[in-house]
C-alpha cells in the first residue's frame, strides 16, 4: 500500500529531507512524496550579510530548486493553515486539505518586529534597519553607505534567533563598510544583547573568543542587556534592567517566531533521539523545532542542524513507516563560519552535545575559511538549481 510523506517546507531542511530519502538506498517505489511551500524559493542565511556589505545585490542570493532537482515529488504552492495530528490532515489557506501517513515540519522562523514596542517606528523613519531578509539586508547596505559617522548600534532583540553569530558577524562587517567609506574612524559601535557572551550553546570558549575579536575592531560588546522598547523619536533604547542606549544608526537582529505551530504557540518541541514531535509519525527540523541539548542548552538555529536534523528525520521516517529496521538520532557535530571582514572568516566547530558542556573554539580568521564558506553555497546551488541529486 502507498504512503504519503508530506514535508513543510522547501528551504535548506526540507530540501535536506529530500536529499537524504534519495541517499538511503531503500526503495520509494511505493512512498508518495508531497512538499508545501509559499514560493519554493529560499536563501542561505549567511548570503544575507554579504548583501548588507555590498558584496551581493538582494535578487542574487535566491536559490530556487529546479524541476529536475524535484523529478519525482508533488509540489504544492501555499501557506499551511494547520495541522490536524488527529486526522493526519494538513489545511492549506486556500482550503485544500492534505493527508499524511508521516509529517516533516520544516517551515523555519519568521520575523517578528512588532513584537518590539517602537521597532517598527524607527524602522519607519529610517534610524533602524535589519538584514533578516534579502530586501532589508539591501536597505541595511544603502544606510550604511550614507552613514557618516556617529553612534552605530548592533542589538538582538529577543531570543532565540537564527545564526547565532549573526549580530557578531553584522558589526564586524558593518565595521569593514565604514572603513571603506572612510566613516569608520567617525563611528562608534557597539552591540547589546540578552546574552551573556555569544554562541552560549557552543560552550564557554568560543563566546569570549568572538567578544575578543570584536574588540580588535574597536566594538565593544554588552552583554544581558534584554530590550524593554524603543523610543524611535528620541533614538534610544531602553532595557529591562534600567539601562539606556542612544543611536544614530540601529542595526538589529529582529524578533523571532514560529512560521507554523503544532499545537499551540511557541516553538515545536522534539526528541534529538528521533526529531518527532509529541505527535507519532510528525517530525520537526530546522529552525521551527526546539532542541535541548544533553549539557542543557538549546540547540542553534543555524543551517547545520537543519541539515543533522533531516538526516535524522528522513531516518526516522523510513523507520516509522516500515521501510527500515532503525532509525538515526540527532548528531550534535556543527559548526559556524564567521565573516570579519577584509576578506577573511573564522570558524567554531565541534560536537555541540559534549558533556560537561561543549568545548567549542574559534578558529583565527583567514582567507580560506572565508574560500570555504563561499564553496558551501556554490556546493548548494549545484545540487539544487542544476539538479545534480535526484530526489527519487
Amino acid at each position: 500500500m502507498t504512503k504519503q510523506l508530506v514535508i513543510l517546507g522547501a528551504g535548506i531542511g526540507g530540501l535536506s529531507v529530500l536529499k537524504e530519502l534519495a541517499e538511503s538506498a531503500v526503495s520509494l517505489d511505493d512512498l508518495d512524496i508531497t512538499v508545501v511551500d509559499e514560493d519554493f524559493s529560499h536563501f542561505l542565511g549567511f548570503t544575507l550579510p554579504w548583501v548588507m556589505r555590498g558584496w551581493r545585490d538582494q535578487a542574487s542570493v535566491a536559490v530556487t530548486p529546479s524541476a529536475s532537482a524535484l523529478a519525482g515529488v508533488r509540489r504544492v504552492e501555499g501557506t499551511v493553515r494547520s495541522i490536524d495530528p488527529a486526522s493526519r490532515t494538513v489545511s492549506l489557506a486556500d482550503g485544500t486539505d492534505i493527508a499524511f501517513d508521516a509529517l516533516v515540519i520544516a517551515t523555519g522562523a519568521r520575523n517578528a518586529i512588532d513584537n518590539i514596542a517602537g521597532l517598527r517606528s524607527a524602522m519607519d523613519n529610517g534610524t533602524a534597519v535589519h538584514f533578516y531578509s534579502s530586501d532589508a539586508a539591501a536597505k541595511a547596505h544603502q544606510a550604511l553607505r550614507a552613514f557618516t559617522g556617529g553612534r552605530l548600534v548592533v542589538l538582538v532583540t529577543s531570543q532565540p534567533y537564527r545564526c547565532p553569530v549573526a549580530p557578531y558577524e553584522g558589526a564586524l562587517l558593518a565595521a569593514d563598510l565604514l572603513r571603506d567609506n572612510g566613516s569608520r574612524d567617525a563611528t562608534e559601535i557597539s552591540v547589546y544583547t540578552p546574552e551573556k557572551h555569544p554562541m552560549p550553546s557552543a560552550g564557554p570558549h568560543a563566546g569570549p573568543e568572538l567578544v575578543a575579536l570584536l574588540r580588535e575592531q574597536a566594538i565593544e560588546f554588552f552583554g544581558e542587556h534584554a530590550v524593554a522598547r524603543i523610543d524611535a523619536d528620541r533614538r534610544q533604547i531602553h532595557f529591562r534592567n534600567g539601562a539606556a542606549t542612544s543611536f544614530d544608526l540601529l542595526v538589529f537582529v529582529p524578533p523571532h517566531e514560529p512560521a507554523l505551530t503544532l499545537d499551540g504557540p511557541g516553538w515545536i518541541s522534539v526528541d534529538p533521539a528521533t526529531m518527532q514531535t509529541r505527535y507519532p509519525g510528525i517530525f520537526a527540523i530546522g529552525d521551527t523545532a526546539a532542541v535541548i541539548s544533553p549539557s542543557d542548552r538549546p540547540l542553534p538555529k543555524a543551517a547545520i542542524f537543519a541539515k543533522n536534523g533531516a538526516t535524522s528525520a528522513a531516518a526516522n521516517v523510513l523507520h516509522y513507516l516500515g521501510k527500515t529496521a532503525t532509525g538515526a538520532p540527532l548528531s550534535g557535530q556543527g559548526y559556524c563560519y564567521i565573516d570579519t571582514g577584509r576578506g577573511t572568516s573564522a570558524q567554531g566547530k565541534g560536537d555541540f552535545f559534549t558533556l560537561p558542556h561543549p568545548a567549542i573554539h574559534l578558529s583565527p580568521p583567514s582567507a580560506a575559511l572565508h574560500h570555504e564558506k563561499q564553496d558551501e553555497e556554490r556546493e548548494w546551488r549545484a545540487v539544487w538549481e542544476h539538479g545534480t541529486a535526484p530526489t527519487r
